[in-house]
């Protein structure tokens, strides 16, 4: 199982990496509305041949917004926030805050209950977070900063997932997990589509570059990351999984400072290992449990 979470913190970590490689070659709708259509059809193909249950007509719906919210939603309005200028650091910074809503929404939803250290673990990621974000997360344009509104998005992006991974644990966990990705992934292309049509994106450079993102996000991030999260979320609390994800942020940034040489203060690789105290807190009780 810690193999797991390791590989699902390094792929999710490089999420808002390719939100930032795809900026000037594929608009960021254009990019998940073909991702995720690919992603569905390569899930359906998998279901189809090995004769997987597929949910009845009144279960539909419910996979449906799961898709929308954790990746149509999420993704849509954090794409297009590091498209706006949003580091990609940051964004992944800002889904630090993911842990603490999961685990609000899944008490008040679904009636999970997290212990008391794994709540303080989280507390103490969160300061972590805010040590990181503090010295970037200046909202003023005229000083280089982030607008309110790209911030805001960043922040409904993170509502969004947060809505999604409860109501995905709470609504169809126990349905057969590829016909359920294959629905899924379909749905939240509907939702890119629409975002492509409603702000006008249209931009898809062909060229190597653009082929292998493509790649990378049908294959490794929906194919490996959100299958795999899905998969987690079916075996463990929601919680759980939502405050391990909060080493991706860290790892995120580490990232962004060398491919894109996005500033790192002494503040911030301060608040990095703060963060990953929290989660080793949070994560010691989990395993004694």
């Amino acid at each position: 199982m810690a193999f797991l979470y390791v590989l699902l913190v390094v792929i999710w970590s490089t999420g808002f990496i390719t939100g930032k490689l795809i900026v000037g070659l594929i608009d960021p709708n254009v990019y998940l509305g073909i991702r995720f259509f690919c992603a569905g059809l390569l899930f359906l193909a998998i279901a189809l041949v090995q004769r997987r249950h597929f949910p009845k007509w009144k279960e539909l719906p419910k996979h449906i917004i799961a898709g929308m919210l954790m990746n149509g939603f999420y993704l849509g309005f954090a794409y297009v926030a590091i498209a706006k200028g949003l580091p990609a650091g940051i964004m992944a910074l800002i889904g630090a805050l993911q842990p603490a809503l999961v685990t609000l929404l899944a008490f008040l939803i679904i009636k999970e209950k997290t212990s008391l250290k794994g709540i303080v673990g989280m507390l103490i990621g969160m300061v972590g977070l805010m040590l990181v974000v503090s010295p970037a997360l200046e909202l003023d344009m005229n000083h280089g900063g982030v607008s309110l509104f790209t911030f805001a998005l960043a922040c409904s992006a993170i509502f969004a997932l947060s809505l999604g991974v409860t109501y995905q644990k709470m609504s169809i966990s126990s349905s057969d997990i590829f016909s359920s990705m294959a629905i899924q992934n379909l749905a939240a292309s509907v939702v890119s589509f629409g975002f492509v049509l409603i702000l006008g994106e249209s931009l898809f450079r062909v060229q190597l570059e653009s082929v292998l993102l493509m790649f990378w996000g049908v294959i490794v991030l929906s194919g490996g990351g959100v299958f795999l999260m899905v998969w987690l979320l079916r075996k463990v609390k929601a919680s759980q999984v939502s405050t391990v994800l909060l080493l991706a942020p860290p790892l995120a940034a580490i990232e962004s400072y060398f491919l894109f040489t996005e500033s790192m203060t002494t503040i911030q690789i301060v608040g990095f290992v703060v963060t990953i105290t929290g989660v080793y807190l949070s994560r010691t009780k989990a395993n004694k449990e």
